[in-house]
């Protein structure tokens, strides 16, 4: 299955604005180009740690146990350059969705970002990617995510939410696949664009949003939610897809914390709807 997985890696162009360094499941690649997971580094960095601070790197192994697939990484930083937050891609291909031909559509996806110096708590994000656009889809329900903090408290939790969190991810995968099962109508497909483009630009903006219902391939046809929920995900922060109010290309969502907070909610409408 893992072999399989790659193959449909390789062969998908990721069109990602994230900007995330691949890095084919191998941990020493990931510090190598995330130095800040690296306990020393940032002490070198006068970088202080707080006493009980939660290691990612201790996080990443712990789900690798779990058949978590690294995808990739990045490092976050402030105003005068310096490293504040990281931020890692997870992936695990025995939770997927399968289309009508029963190929692999989507895997099972999970965000970690966490600061390098415990100020914010470590934060981690199920949902799903779909391997044809290279989207990652968070979902936002009350066992999709876990905060744990820079505690003596959150450090001797961490396992017990570590292993709770892999054993949700099949209901999260559940969630998203109910999606495949509920056509809308025209009303409600326009609808649901306006409020994501209001997630995106705020109440009242002026961006057309039919354009995120426009079909970019044969895929994207369909009016069950999950098509729909991935034609207007895949439009609105992509670049060049659509257009502001003077018909000018707009660019995709490139922060990190942005991406998450709009694919958050744009699940949470998406399953309103369902």
């Amino acid at each position: 299955m893992l072999n399989q997985f790659i193959h449909l890696k390789q062969n998908n162009m990721i069109r990602n604005n994230l900007n995330l360094i691949p890095l084919n499941n191998n941990i020493d690649k990931l510090v190598a180009f995330v130095p800040s997971l690296n306990k020393d580094w940032r002490n070198n960095q006068l970088i202080k740690s707080k006493p009980f601070q939660i290691e990612s790197l201790d996080v990443v192994r712990e789900f690798q146990q779990q058949g978590w697939y690294i995808k990739g990484a990045n490092e976050i930083r402030d105003k005068s350059r310096k490293i504040k937050n990281h931020f890692i891609k997870m992936e695990h291909p025995d939770f997927m969705i399968r289309d009508k031909k029963g190929k692999i559509e989507a895997v099972a996806n999970m965000t970690i970002q966490n600061s390098c110096n415990g100020s914010k708590p470590l934060e981690m994000d199920l949902g799903v990617y779909r391997m044809i656009c290279s989207n990652g889809a968070v979902a936002h329900t009350s066992y999709s995510n876990a905060k744990v903090s820079h505690t003596e408290k959150g450090l001797y939790s961490l396992n017990e939410i570590l292993c709770d969190l892999g054993i949700r991810t099949q209901g999260v995968i559940n969630e998203f696949d109910k999606l495949k099962h509920k056509d809308l109508s025209a009303r409600e497909m326009m609808a649901l664009a306006s409020d994501a483009a209001n997630v995106r630009f705020g109440i009242g903006n002026k961006v057309n949003a039919a354009q995120l219902l426009n079909v970019i391939r044969d895929e994207d046809k369909g009016n069950d939610i999950w098509t729909v929920f991935n034609r207007i995900q895949e439009n609105l922060t992509q670049s060049n897809r659509i257009k502001d109010a003077n018909m000018k290309l707009l660019g995709g969502v490139s922060n990190v914390y942005e991406d998450t907070r709009i694919n958050k909610e744009l699940f949470q409408l998406a399953h309103s709807y369902a």
